[in-house]
């Protein structure tokens, strides 16, 4: 079983090294992120007040398999957003995406007590978007054109899952 573990400044280096690309880093990271991803980048990104951050462990493999957090958490109205989803490059296709994503929602459903989690995904990520719905999470509306990226506009489905569905 998968376990989190808090995402610490000695595990930057592994992201820094699983980003190869603006546009992997847009992928994974939207515009809050700019290429070169930066050990300065991944500080404010890990010290944002609203947000946990975690790696996350394989203790079948004994092994960093992924990075995960959650975001945007208001415990006013119960929700908060999943991001920055990525499974380490060597352990891609194995069926991670989905026990991750599992993994986090019971954390924010149990451990922070929320009733909702949303995500975006772009609508070219054909594997993420099927990884979220086997996980239970639904299309709630569509944005095209959302971002842009160099001479392109990215188009991205908003979804959601609710804690008694």
């Amino acid at each position: 079983m998968l376990q989190l573990i808090p995402f610490e400044e000695k595990d930057f280096p592994t992201i820094l090294g699983w980003v190869e690309s603006p546009r992997f880093l847009m992928q994974w990271g939207g515009p809050m992120f700019s290429f070169p991803l930066t050990h300065q980048q991944l500080m404010d990104y890990k010290n944002t007040q609203d947000r946990r951050t975690f790696q996350v462990y394989d203790p079948s493999v004994e092994k960093i398999i992924g990075h995960i957090s959650i975001g945007r958490i208001d415990e006013d109205k119960k929700q908060a957003r999943i991001g920055k989803v990525l499974v380490s490059p060597v352990h891609r296709g194995k069926g991670y995406g989905k026990q991750m994503i599992q993994l986090i929602s019971t954390y924010a459903f149990q451990h922070l007590e929320l009733e909702k989690v949303t995500l975006g995904v772009f609508d070219f990520n054909k594997s993420a978007i099927r990884c979220y719905e086997n996980a239970g999470f639904t299309k709630d509306r569509y944005l095209k054109n959302h971002r842009p990226f160099e001479d392109e506009y990215w188009s991205l489905y908003e979804m959601s899952l609710h804690k008694y569905t």
